[in-house]
């Protein structure tokens, strides 16, 4: 049954609070002699709050929902993604989604849609993105416990969402500044023998590996090889570190088959956690794992409710 668009409502982030768990120092010399030193301060992080940004159709504010129930009737067609200030709550746009990335026709070559393409690396839209000013971006290099880092470029202000949305030991804020100078510094990181702008590795394995080494809960060494594969990317400097952990799981449970959003069709899910992209979700006291790409952005006939203040 198709989903009226003037009454569905549209997940459209995962929004989440951090409690601190801990910071840890590590330091690393290489060289011949010693010169070149890296020290990382890592503050590892853990969910205390969780929800979804949710737009109620045919409004285009957003606003959170925390520990939301959803009892979801329908799937229809994925919205435009793009969104802009408006007060207290982000504004959405109401259009479907044309293109691949997401975005209406409208917003297609909107700064935010050509930001994302010069992130995926395409220097055309790099040169063409035009973001406001005061707009700030991120390098970060990210260690999932593979051989080599992956290197990222985001917006400064989502360096924290950028990491949880990925399998991950711990990320380091490389440097920040205007788009077309982190973009350039990311590709010239990506080219390194010790990282790499793709992670070249199924994200299953990314996320089995990361979540293994987790597990361990040594953030100490966990910090030590950060420092030690910046050195080896030829970094040098004091760097600040993040790892953001699942509140109430552990990253282990992140690791199993990840069902589609069907598989929530005619059941009522109750959020439960969120790690490395994947939302953990309890139907009929089951926990189901779901990519949150396949879920946000798209028109859902569904009720929800936040038991939650």
């Amino acid at each position: 049954m198709p989903v009226d668009l003037g009454e569905a409502l549209v997940a459209r982030a995962v929004v989440f609070e951090l409690e601190e768990v801990g910071e840890f120092g590590a330091a690393f010399s290489g060289g011949l002699f010693g010169e070149r030193r890296v020290s990382v301060r890592l503050s590892v992080r853990r969910i205390r709050g969780l929800g979804l940004l949710v737009q109620r159709l045919p409004q285009r504010a957003a606003e959170p929902l925390w520990w939301p129930e959803l009892a979801v009737r329908g799937l229809g067609g994925r919205l435009c993604r793009f969104h802009e200030g408006g007060g207290q709550w982000p504004l959405y746009c109401v259009s479907p989604a044309a293109t691949r990335d997401g975005y209406c026709r409208l917003h297609a070559r909107s700064w935010r849609a050509l930001y994302e393409r010069c992130a995926q690396g395409d220097e055309a839209a790099c040169e063409e993105a035009a973001p406001p000013e005061g707009e700030e971006f991120a390098v970060y290099a990210l260690d999932y416990g593979g051989p080599r880092l992956k290197v990222g470029l985001t917006q400064r202000w989502r360096l924290e969402w950028r990491v949880a949305e990925q399998p991950h030991t711990a990320a380091a804020l490389v440097s920040t500044g205007r788009l077309a100078e982190m973009r350039a510094l990311e590709r010239a990181l990506g080219r390194s023998r010790a990282a790499s702008e793709g992670a070249g590795v199924k994200v299953e394995e990314r996320l089995e590996r990361a979540a293994r080494a987790l597990s361990r809960a040594d953030y100490g060494a966990l910090a030590a090889r950060l420092a030690s594969l910046l050195a080896e990317l030829g970094l040098s400097g004091e760097y600040e570190a993040l790892t953001v952990l699942p509140g109430r799981l552990s990253p282990l449970d992140f690791a199993g088959e990840v069902s589609g959003p069907e598989a929530l069709l005619g059941k009522r899910a109750r959020l439960v956690d969120y790690w490395a992209g994947r939302l953990a979700v309890e139907v009929d006291g089951l926990l189901l794992l779901v990519d949150k790409r396949s879920l946000l952005h798209t028109a859902l006939d569904a009720a929800i409710a936040s038991p939650a203040p």
